[in-house]
């Protein structure tokens, strides 16, 4: 196989998982790892990959920001069922704060009609599928971000800062290699550790599409939260090295 040809079966693996092992890589090429990392080396000077500890993740998964209907559309069915199995730990009573985002919108039919529950949101989308029912809605202040209809900003931060949670869900847009939990915007981060920190109990929920994503702005690491909620779908990598750090792992 020519260098070119290999170099372009290296991409498109990289393309399709997000992320690639090297040595994984090696043994389907039948070549040496080392053959695979010089040309991860060259692919990262193209710009279609960044090297990792251990291979390379692929550049698209990078700062790309979707749109709600492009969300809306990524593994669906997984966050429907990483949803449904979150919501067994909605409380009967107390506040909970929900995080705006496509998986989280999905805990909406359990949200409602809770008359001793209060939810408090910065997601309009959210507030909009509960708030006509017997649950107590409570939205946060704030600039809507257009991208995501969810509230952000420091009205928002001072808003969240008086109130404190039994449970805190929340989403993410994406999980590094290095277990950092991200977000494309720093003022939606930002609400995400207002959350974390006045919460007695914090749930992540993230899809397997998540994880090997980097975006701008880290809001959280494993040990920030008590419970990550995901899908069979996710690279078990991932669900042993949360689970070695204390966080209950849930496979919807």
């Amino acid at each position: 196989m020519l260098a070119e040809e290999r170099r372009l079966f290296i991409a498109e693996w990289t393309r399709e998982s997000g992320r690639l092992d090297a040595g994984d890589a090696a043994i389907k090429l039948n070549v040496a790892t080392e053959t695979v990392r010089r040309d991860l080396d060259v692919l990262q000077r193209r710009g279609v990959v960044r090297r990792v500890h251990g291979g390379a993740i692929a550049m698209e998964r990078f700062a790309h920001e979707y749109t709600i209907p492009e969300r809306q559309n990524l593994n669906p069915e997984a966050k429907q069922r990483i949803a449904e199995a979150a919501s067994h730990y909605i409380p009967h009573e107390g506040c909970v704060f929900v995080d705006g985002g496509t998986t989280t919108e999905f805990l909406a039919p359990a949200l409602r009609n809770r008359p001793d529950l209060v939810v408090v949101t910065n997601s309009v989308n959210l507030a909009a599928r509960i708030a006509d029912s017997s649950t107590k809605t409570y939205t946060l202040a704030g600039y809507v971000r257009p991208t995501t209809l969810s509230a952000v900003g420091a009205r928002t931060v001072e808003d969240l800062s008086s109130l404190n949670a039994v449970v805190a869900f929340l989403g993410t847009n994406g999980v590094s290699p290095e277990l950092n939990f991200t977000a494309f915007d720093t003022d939606e981060a930002a609400v995400k550790k207002v959350m974390i920190a006045n919460s007695a109990e914090t749930i992540v929920l993230a899809d397997n599409k998540k994880f090997g994503s980097i975006y701008p702005a880290t809001f959280g690491i494993p040990t920030d939260f008590d419970r990550l909620v995901t899908d069979i779908g996710t690279d078990q990598r991932y669900i042993e090295q949360c689970g070695q750090l204390g966080v209950e792992v849930v496979a919807a």
